[in-house]
């Protein structure tokens, strides 16, 4: 669907809602095999384009957030929120289905959030990573994310499953660990445990009085970072409404039709329900180029798209034992009933004005 169209669903919300919207989509779309692009973070990159965007839409009593995300940096969020609180007088999230991770965290930070019946957030116990991680065995240039609720998982193993509470044993269990990770990458864990919940707190601070809500903050914090035992534990709306109280709600009927009609116009755009098969799409060809949206950042005023581009080259693995004959700078033909790796060399990635209006 063209930005004319999703322009015009907007328009409808906003006239819905009494508000003004603005869209922040990031795919998730699957690909086999991984192809760069396909999935997009939040991160900081595009803050200087919500700046453009809501400088373009003014000042408003009424601001909602139309999200979709699978997460991404931490660091992000703050700026984020404080700035559509610089114009929004009141500040309303829209999860018309996923909203994880760092997009929890932008949930904390509305004033309402409003969640469809196949919304869902998230816990938001982050992965930590640092050039003291542990490297990848099987590719010595990445190395292993660590969980900090594992590494406190961990200890609370020793102590309260296997009943080690002696200080000296307790030592043991932190010698093993730094035996396997090294003690700055553990350092790191550590701060980020201390940073994922001042931030939670600071935007549960934004619309909830810490003095007459402190048991409420504490419990919204402490379940979104500890009692959910997994990362990828999807938190449905009847969850969150529990947890969280009236500042989450059910849209209405009206409300519910609009949001879900501009949600498939994003989900048709970025093709989220079909899964990319690169062989179909290389098919015999050995050098294809490919262009992959990976997001969309939009409003009534201006429609901002997240692309790469990419040229693919396709190879048959052949067994040590078959030799091909080719001249000098051609490539090894495709041969048939071997199998095939691709290489991927990106030509162009990142944010940019849609100005094909795709």
């Amino acid at each position: 669907m063209a930005y004319q169209q999703r322009k015009e669903l907007i328009s409808n919300l906003e006239r819905i809602r009494d508000s003004r919207v603005l869209c922040y989509i990031l795919s998730d779309r699957e690909s086999f095999p991984p192809i760069p692009g396909f999935s997009t973070q939040l991160s900081g990159e595009p803050h200087i384009l919500f700046i453009d965007q809501l400088r373009a839409i003014g000042k408003t009593r009424q601001l909602d957030v139309f999200l979709y995300t699978r997460g991404g940096t931490t660091d992000s969020v703050w700026p984020f929120v404080n700035l559509l609180r610089e114009y929004g007088e009141r500040l309303t999230v829209i999860v018309p289905f996923r909203a994880h991770s760092a997009g929890t965290l932008i949930c904390l930070g509305a004033d309402e959030v409003v969640m469809t019946d196949a919304a869902e957030l998230s816990p938001i116990d982050p992965t930590t990573g640092n050039q003291f991680n542990p490297a990848d065995p099987s590719n010595p240039q990445s190395r292993f994310g660590i969980s900090v609720e594992d590494v406190a998982a961990y200890f609370e193993l020793g102590e309260k499953r296997a009943g080690i509470t002696q200080e000296a044993y307790k030592l043991d269990i932190l010698k093993e660990l730094t035996q396997k990770v090294h003690p700055l990458a553990l350092g790191n864990v550590q701060r980020v445990y201390m940073q994922i919940r001042r931030l939670a707190r600071k935007l549960l601070a934004l619309h909830l009085n810490e003095e007459v809500n402190e048991q409420k903050i504490e419990q919204i914090i402490k379940a979104l970072t500890e009692e959910f035992y997994s990362h990828v534990h999807s938190i449905s709306r009847r969850e969150v409404i529990a947890l969280m109280g009236d500042w989450v709600r059910s849209p209405s009927e009206e409300e519910a039709l609009i949001i879900w009609d501009l949600f498939n116009s994003y989900s048709d755009t970025i093709n989220l329900r079909q899964k990319f098969q690169l062989p179909e799409y290389m098919s015999d060809e050995q050098t294809r180029d490919l262009t992959v949206v990976g997001g969309l950042i939009e409003s009534t005023e201006i429609s901002h798209i997240h692309t790469t581009d990419i040229k693919v080259i396709q190879r048959p693995n052949l067994p040590p034992n078959v030799q091909i004959q080719v001249s000098p700078g051609s490539a090894i033909p495709l041969v048939p009933g071997f199998s095939r790796s691709y290489e991927f060399s990106i030509q162009q990635m990142g944010w940019k004005i849609n100005e094909k209006g795709d």
